[in-house]
């Protein structure tokens, strides 16, 4: 069983920009299913549905990523350029005790992650001190849009980790040619090389959070719209979501709290799964440039998965309005 998150930029056109993509076999079904047979399992009544849950967590998750913003000689066309930001994707019963307790298989507990030895989480838990709500850029990865070549129009990471950190678990097929996954190994200053440590607990137990999302004239090569984007999620329904108490500062400056799944309505208990408070990013933006002296509008949006029988969990892409 599996989920999929997936991005998608799209310009307006008249032209065909997208030819979609059969569903292949990718070769990393788990023995519970595969990518066609999947039911949501963080579900909580109103906007959001998640594969998120401490109890599922042996499940694929795809990440799709779209740019429909034309094909070869589309003058509407961009570049789509896309970082995500990573981070430990659950909280336990004690979110102040500096150690991770799986609450479903109670063998795994990482930490102290402040003795462990010191220096051990240089990324995910030294620069606040806390042990959830800190985010680690993974390597930006771009869409061309052109479809000259497979991985240019779409692609779709998958691996058999919870969270496509390592890359040589990551799939190479069709939908993900290249073999982009969430490298976290090179990321910009002032975060640091993951350590083995960092990628195991990541791999098994993270999540993308948010994406730092960037336009580019593919002549120019000049950024012309720019923003952070998460999932759309109301964290101000106490039914389902409980304030962990935890302020983060987020990379634009802004803050936010940190919020725990308390209700799925799938389930009826609480699935333990991470989000940021609502609305600190926008789930869509719209906006337009002028490219080749003609003036365009776009959309980015990031859909998260509200169906129950197929990937994707959820879709970020570009495309025309």
């Amino acid at each position: 069983m599996g989920g999929v998150i997936g991005l998608t930029l799209t310009a307006c056109t008249t032209d065909s920009v997208f030819d979609d993509v059969d569903k292949r076999d990718n070769g990393l079904e788990t023995s519970n299913g595969n990518s066609g047979d999947m039911t949501t399992f963080s579900d909580t009544g109103d906007d959001y549905q998640s594969f998120w849950n401490i109890y599922t967590r042996g499940k694929e998750m795809f990440y799709r990523y779209e740019n429909l913003t034309g094909d070869l000689g589309n003058p509407a066309i961009l570049n789509f350029r896309i970082t995500p930001y990573v981070g430990l994707a659950y909280c336990d019963d004690d979110v102040t005790d500096n150690q991770f307790d799986d609450v479903y298989n109670f063998g795994f507990t990482p930490g102290p992650f402040n003795s462990n030895p010191a220096g051990t989480y240089p990324n995910i838990f030294d620069p606040t001190g806390n042990e959830i709500g800190n985010f680690m850029p993974a390597r930006p990865f771009t869409l061309t849009g052109t479809g000259i070549t497979p991985g240019s129009v779409s692609i779709e990471i998958v691996s058999n980790d919870h969270c496509h950190v390592i890359g040589a678990n990551v799939g190479i097929s069709v939908l993900n040619p290249n073999g982009v996954f969430f490298d976290i190994t090179s990321p910009p200053l002032p975060y640091q090389v993951a350590t083995p440590q960092e990628e195991d607990l990541l791999s098994q137990y993270g999540k993308v959070f948010f994406y730092y999302w960037e336009a580019i004239d593919p002549a120019t090569l000049n950024v012309v719209a720019e923003g952070y984007i998460m999932p759309r999620c109301n964290t101000a329904n106490g039914t389902y979501w409980t304030n962990t108490g935890i302020n983060v500062t987020l990379p634009n400056g802004s803050n936010a709290d940190m919020y725990r799944n308390e209700f799925s309505l799938d389930t009826g208990f609480s699935s333990f799964e991470l989000v940021l408070e609502k609305d600190v990013f926008p789930w869509e933006e719209t906006f337009t440039a002028t490219i080749g002296g003609v003036t365009y509008s776009y959309k980015v949006e990031l859909q998260t998965y509200l169906g129950g029988t197929s990937d994707p969990v959820s879709i970020l892409k570009i495309n025309d309005l």
